[in-house]
């Protein structure tokens, strides 16, 4: 993502040439070794390290909903952010770079980390790690089957002796933000070839004061005998381009000061950062004195990482990843706790092809040589674009041969030109030819229709600038003939789920176009920018700034969610809270009172609910939708531009539903929280309920709630041939277990259980203090509502 100052660089530059705006000078300690040393004590706020009194104990008494997307307490969490130096970050990691020592990461190769020790094997077991681009850069020694089995036991016995080390995390978390920024930074910048790591540190000491405040109101919800967090290891799978924020903070730190044990999983490539950061967590540990069994490391061929968490699924946690489709698809099928974050193809719209917007184009595709999870996949132009036209666009890219000197010169867009870390797109590709620019290494394909791979699925092309140009943005058509392009549009983006959209249009055309868009789809991030207004540039896509409410996430589609993880997830958020359950005895206690008004049916509902937990769970999510729509859509916290946020209804274009299919065997207990979910909101119309014709009790019982429901009775094979003929006109399709199933044993917070059938996300102008924006966007139907 790009910060503010990055942003303000990126929209001069659609205006004119890309300027180094970034001041330079600050004074700050040498970080050119990892030698531990004690910080100041004004570099440990006691807001960050004491836990005598936690964020949610400051907060008003009897607030509800605490830790979830959207609540009032959730929103609390932005506040009081502290404010990184940007300077200090970029001359540490230039100071580090500029005595970093190639050969030690050879001469310290790459091992597995149990119980604080390293666990060394023989010379045959010792390989070459290579970076991004397919470049030799150090030793890695894979463990042998004895230390595999070593580990596999360590996961399945090993019991953490703690529930609260916030104070001695937090104290190893600022020493990674302030005594190692450069160290992170720099490895990074070496083995995954980032240009501006800066920006992300300087998103993680904002982003992790946040997401530290929701554990914090996690953990109160927890001593308060509401909620248990499951303290099982759990698997840190890391991702390359992103591995300081979204690893070592936000999975890693996050979770072992709530007392949860972590395994950080080694890679096939750019692994070296991503161990060093565990190696020095490690040594900063025994400073602690912490029990070094909280963190394990596993360096092993990749059979061996299937085995060992294959074999854990009982015994371990969530295993967190971010990642491809079809690798999150391949973890799911074989270790189901799997939380994952899958890319996609990340779209820009626009209806005129001026300088500016090809200029955003061009640095949204490029962005870390096409590495930035937000990169740009696909473009729908106006129909006038030629392929010579994007060839021209293309003619200002920059190559860069060094990373290093990119970060010097406070670039993020510059291209790794032939490197070989991932192969580009082949001239016999299935779904069509791609051109690849005279002079520059980028590739194009143009086409009067949307992409449609023979797959299902648009090649990424991970580090590679690819983009898919589609010329069928409407101009001037009549209404009917721009509304069935928007809708196909619609349609395309439900089915691929990318990240990102960026709507670009004249300001007086923009918002209608940008409304009809965010209306009938459901992506996490929708920026809207101008053609014509130099103070609400063209947007981009690789825009979001989870610390200032612009929330983030890596959504699979609907439909298919299932397949590729567990829960989606949001940024920020309390990572520890995707595995943990509610503890039965508080919801058989809860009184069942609804915290607002609410339709009258839905008290006879709860009355009619057998089981005291399941009544309980349901005025749990009840009270959370209360609170969380109360204000909603909710204004974010950025300065440059405006943005709001929160929870939203599902895509609304006309006959498009959410499919539930409720069994023989299911009861109203199994179905009362997802019937409450659509029913007491306004996206009752949004939902079919498909009943098996044997089941006469709920046959019989639902219509007694007095709503116009869109009932199906019909039996199994009926149910699965509708869905086979009909699939494209459902945005989910959900089979409600049996209670007696063991998935739904376990009661999840509400938040999570909400994002597995609402969107949920922001939409921003690229315009700062844009009210006629937030006016506007913030009477959509879309936002949701307490029917």
């Amino acid at each position: 993502m790009i910060p503010n100052h990055r942003m303000a660089m990126a929209q001069r530059a659609i205006a004119s040439s890309l300027p180094s705006i970034l001041p330079r000078g600050a004074t700050a300690p040498s970080v050119s070794s990892r030698a531990s040393s004690t910080l100041p004590s004004k570099m440990f706020p006691n807001h960050i390290v004491d836990n005598a009194e936690s964020f949610g104990n400051r907060v008003k008494k009897g607030s509800v909903r605490k830790f979830n997307f959207a609540s009032s307490q959730y929103a609390s969490c932005f506040k009081d952010l502290p404010k990184p130096d940007v300077a200090k970050l970029r001359k540490d990691a230039v100071e580090y770079l500029d005595s970093f020592d190639g050969k030690s990461w050879y001469d310290d190769p790459i091992c597995s980390i149990l119980n604080g020790e390293k666990l060394l094997a023989p010379p045959s077991n010792l390989w070459i790690t290579k970076n991004s681009l397919s470049q030799p850069n150090g030793h890695q020694y894979y463990s042998t089957p004895t230390q595999v089995q070593s580990i596999l036991t360590h996961i399945q016995t090993y019991k953490s002796p703690y529930k609260d080390i916030r104070p001695q995390i937090r104290r190893i978390e600022q020493k990674f933000l302030h005594e190692y920024d450069g160290f992170l930074i720099g490895n990074q910048c070496l083995d995954f070839g980032k240009q501006d790591g800066v920006t992300e540190i300087e998103e993680s000491i904002m982003a992790n004061s946040v997401e530290r405040k929701l554990n914090d109101l996690l953990l109160d919800e927890e001593i308060a005998g509401k909620v248990v967090v499951n303290r099982q290891p759990i698997f840190v799978s890391c991702v390359s381009n992103f591995t300081n924020f979204l690893d070592l903070f936000r999975k890693t730190l996050r979770s072992l000061e709530l007392g949860i044990p972590c395994v950080v999983l080694g890679r096939s490539h750019t692994v070296q950062h991503s161990y060093r950061w565990t190696e020095l967590l490690v040594d900063l540990m025994k400073e602690e004195e912490l029990d070094l069994g909280m963190v394990t490391y596993l360096s092993a061929q990749l059979e061996d990482i299937k085995y060992v968490t294959s074999e854990s699924v009982n015994e371990a946690g969530m295993l967190y990843t971010t990642c491809s489709r079809q690798l999150a698809k391949d973890i799911k099928s074989t270790y189901p706790k799997t939380i994952a974050s899958t890319g996609g193809p990340n779209t820009l719209f626009t209806t005129e092809w001026t300088k500016q917007v090809q200029d955003a184009i061009r640095m949204s595709a490029s962005i870390e040589c096409a590495g930035q999870c937000t990169a740009l996949r696909h473009a729908v132009v106006p129909e006038t674009v030629k392929p010579e036209d994007v060839e021209a666009m293309f003619n200002d890219v920059t190559h860069v041969t060094s990373s290093v000197e990119a970060l010097r010169q406070s670039a993020f867009d510059g291209v790794f030109a032939q490197h070989g870390g991932t192969s580009p797109p082949s001239s016999k590709s299935s779904d069509g030819a791609y051109i690849k620019h005279s002079t520059k290494d980028a590739y194009y394909k143009v086409s009067s229709s949307l992409p449609a791979p023979e797959n299902g699925e648009l090649e990424e092309y991970w580090r590679k600038v690819v983009v898919d140009v589609t010329t069928s943005a409407p101009n001037t058509p009549s209404h009917s003939e721009k509304k069935a392009k928007l809708q196909e549009l619609a349609k395309w983006l439900i089915r691929h789920q990318p990240i990102s959209l960026a709507v670009n249009a004249p300001r007086s055309q923009v918002f209608d176009l940008g409304r009809d868009l965010f209306e009938t789809t459901s992506l996490v991030v929708t920026t809207i920018g101008s053609t014509d207004k130099d103070d609400a540039p063209p947007a981009l896509s690789c825009q979001a700034r989870p610390q200032e409410a612009e929330c983030f996430g890596e959504f699979p589609p609907r439909k298919t969610m299932g397949v590729f993880t567990e829960y989606p997830m949001i940024i920020p958020s309390s990572n520890p809270s995707y595995d943990t359950h509610y503890q039965r005895s508080y919801l058989e206690s809860h009184t069942g009172e609804v915290n607002g008004k609410v339709l009258p049916f839905v008290k006879d509902l709860l009355m009619d609910i057998s089981d005291a937990a399941v009544r309980g769970y349901c005025v749990e999510i009840l009270n959370y939708l209360i609170d969380a729509t109360k204000e909603n859509p909710k204004r974010g916290f950025g300065s440059d531009r405006t943005a709001i946020w929160g929870l939203q209804r599902p895509p609304m274009l006309e006959e498009y539903r959410s499919l539930i299919r409720v069994g023989a065997g299911v009861t109203l207990d199994d179905i009362a929280p997802i019937f409450l979910l659509f029913n007491a909101t306004n996206a009752s119309s949004q939902v079919e309920f498909s009943v098996d014709a044997s089941n006469e009790e709920l046959i019989d019982i639902l219509p007694k709630y007095g709503l116009v429901l869109k009932l199906k009775i019909e039996d199994e094979d009926s149910f699965d041939q509708r869905v086979d003929h009909d699939g494209d006109n459902y945005y989910n399709v959900v089979k409600v277990p049996q209670s007696s199933d063991s998935e739904v044993t376990k009661f999840p917070m509400p938040g999570q259980f909400v994002s597995l059938y609402l969107p949920m996300g922001h939409i921003k102008s690229t315009m700062k203090n844009d009210e006629e924006f937030v006016k506007y966007f913030g009477k959509s139907e879309k936002w949701l509502k307490m029917a």
